[in-house]
């Protein structure tokens, strides 16, 4: 020991070799340990961001994931696998303020995508409404279409929160903040569908004519389809609407009253009726009348009774499911508004049509004219309820000659409003368009000189219906797929068509997204800021975890 310190020349290498072999091997272990710990707090992140993503597209409130899904998760781990795994999941960070962040971080990447998607698209058609939801806040939805990889493509491009008025002037501010911010450019707006409400289509100070303003340029605007079908088909003859109102009365006195449906509910069952409850009235359009109207017919012998033994109070009403004119009438609301319904289904979902849409509207009114010629002759066949009374009751015929009297004015009104809200004019300007539908009806070229045409888009035309592929293509194709998959090869008939199928003829995804927004914002949730849950929820987008990950901070604390 004495000759080592003396003479360290002396002194052996290998000490020296594994020294330094000991602390590289100690810090090749710490890094391998730091990145474990890294690579497995990653993980935990992750899945707090995958649990929350599914919190919002379930609409849930953010506590459900500490309260009922990590522990549900640990039960399944525990039982299936063993405890030293369930001990893992508990450090996966699921409070109520990590969800929402979470929530917010991937609604803010959903968000950038889709401006992404729609700087690089350029054309985009939107749908916007407003409403009121359970806090009193004047919210807006707005919904925007736009070209992705050869589809049409439809998503909430914002939900805004109106502080103050929901005016025009304050709408269009609102919007157009968002607009700015993101980097979007009105003049790039082909289509803009909304309600007939006088802050969004006021011809000097409304929303769609201040978004005209801010794009430079003429913008095709669309009052919605299903709101003015609604519109429509709200009058009726005063005798038919003392029959509806006699009708709302009794739902609402049954229904109105939890011991009164009670009863009714046991009254039913006793008397073998097919169903056991009535249906709630009201004007919003997506609770039909004719839902309501059928199954008051049908529970009529119920009704009639039941009246009797509940009250005294609408004895007038319970005669009148006695009167052969009152039910025939009754029989006769319930067959038309169930029509009326129909139509208005047809006219909703995603992917709307301009030309499906008017055909629709038009058979309708064509419909409504051969119904005016059939009565004439005493035919009553497109009224199947009010048909079988008359069949299997002695009606008397004065009874239905009085009331084909009121059908025929019915009629006669409804014919009048669907022209007034669908005039005849914008169909025939329609006509023009029609090539888009099927260009390969022209394909003569005195059909292709009837189509007022420019010499570029003719010269496309003739090219175009000569491919006998592409003929092929039509038929298995969505129209708007097709046209979008001709840009390079027509540009001017792909163009032109794109421009008209574009924009929305309906703010029915509108209609949707409020009633997302009502289950999510309840009375226990009247503070929340929906924005982000609604983008999260309704968003056709799916989140980029490697880019939400990015530059987030893991750590398992809550």
């Amino acid at each position: 020991l004495a000759q080592w310190f003396s003479n360290p020349g002396s002194r052996p290498s290998g000490g020296s070799r594994e020294l330094k072999n000991g602390k590289s091997e100690g810090i090749k272990s710490s890094a391998q340990l730091l990145s474990r710990s890294v690579t497995y707090n990653d993980k935990l992140h992750l899945a707090s961001y995958k649990v929350s993503y599914r919190v919002a597209k379930e609409k849930a409130p953010h506590t459900i994931a500490e309260r009922l899904i990590l522990p549900a998760a640990l039960d399944i781990v525990n039982t299936v696998l063993d405890e030293k795994a369930s001990e893992k999941l508990k450090l996966i960070p699921l409070s109520d303020n990590t969800v929402s962040r979470r929530i917010v971080d991937i609604a803010q990447n959903l968000e950038e995508q889709l401006i992404a998607r729609l700087k690089s698209a350029k054309d985009f058609a939107i749908q916007l409404d407003e409403s009121t939801d359970v806090a009193s806040s004047a919210t807006l939805l707005v919904y925007v279409r736009y070209i992705w990889q050869g589809e049409f493509l439809e998503d909430l491009l914002c939900c805004l929160t109106l502080p103050s008025s929901t005016s025009g002037a304050h709408i269009f501010e609102q919007l157009n903040a968002f607009i700015t911010k993101s980097g979007l450019d009105w003049a790039n707006c082909k289509g803009i569908t909304s309600d007939g409400a006088a802050n969004l289509t006021g011809k000097n100070s409304g929303v769609v004519r201040r978004i005209k303003d801010a794009a430079g340029q003429n913008i095709v605007w669309y009052h919605c389809f299903i709101h003015r079908e609604a519109l429509a088909s709200k009058g009726i003859p005063p005798e038919l609407e003392i029959v509806m109102r006699d009708t709302v009365k009794v739902v609402n006195y049954i229904k109105g009253s939890a011991l009164n449906s009670r009863l009714f509910e046991a009254l039913c069952v006793e008397m073998g009726a097919e169903h056991k409850h009535l249906l709630f009235h009201t004007d919003v359009r997506w609770l039909s009348k004719g839902r309501v109207l059928s199954r008051v017919y049908e529970l009529r012998d119920e009704i009639r009774i039941g009246l009797a033994f509940l009250t005294d109070k609408l004895s007038p009403l319970a005669s009148q499911f006695s009167d052969e004119k009152w039910l025939l009438t009754l029989s006769y609301l319930a067959d038309i508004f169930s029509v009326l319904n129909e139509l208005n289904l047809k006219l909703q979902g995603r992917e709307d049509n301009i030309f499906r849409h008017c055909e629709q509207i038009q058979a309708f009114q064509k419909s409504l004219e051969l119904w005016q010629l059939r009565l004439k002759t005493a035919s009553y066949y497109m009224f199947p309820t009010m048909m079988k009374r008359i069949e299997e009751n002695d009606v008397p015929n004065e009874s239905v000659a009085g009331l084909t009297r009121l059908i025929q004015s019915h009629l006669d009104a409804l014919m009048g409003k669907f022209s007034r809200y669908f005039p005849q004019a914008k169909f025939d300007e329609l006509k023009d368009k029609r090539w888009v539908k099927n260009p390969f009806d022209f394909e003569t070229p005195d059909s292709i000189a009837e189509l007022n045409l420019t010499p570029s888009e003719e010269s496309e035309m003739i090219q175009l219906t000569s491919d006998n592929t592409l003929k092929t293509r039509h038929k298995t194709e969505k129209l708007s797929s097709f046209w979008i998959g001709l840009f390079t090869e027509y540009p001017m008939l792909s163009k032109a068509s794109i421009s008209l199928l574009l924009p929305f003829t309906t703010t029915y995804m509108c209609e949707t997204g409020f009633s997302v927004l009502t289950k999510m914002k309840t009375k226990q949730r009247n503070k929340l800021n929906a924005s982000p849950d609604m983008r999260v929820a309704l968003s056709s987008c799916e989140p980029a975890w490697d880019q939400i990950m990015q530059n987030k901070q893991a750590h398992p604390s809550h």
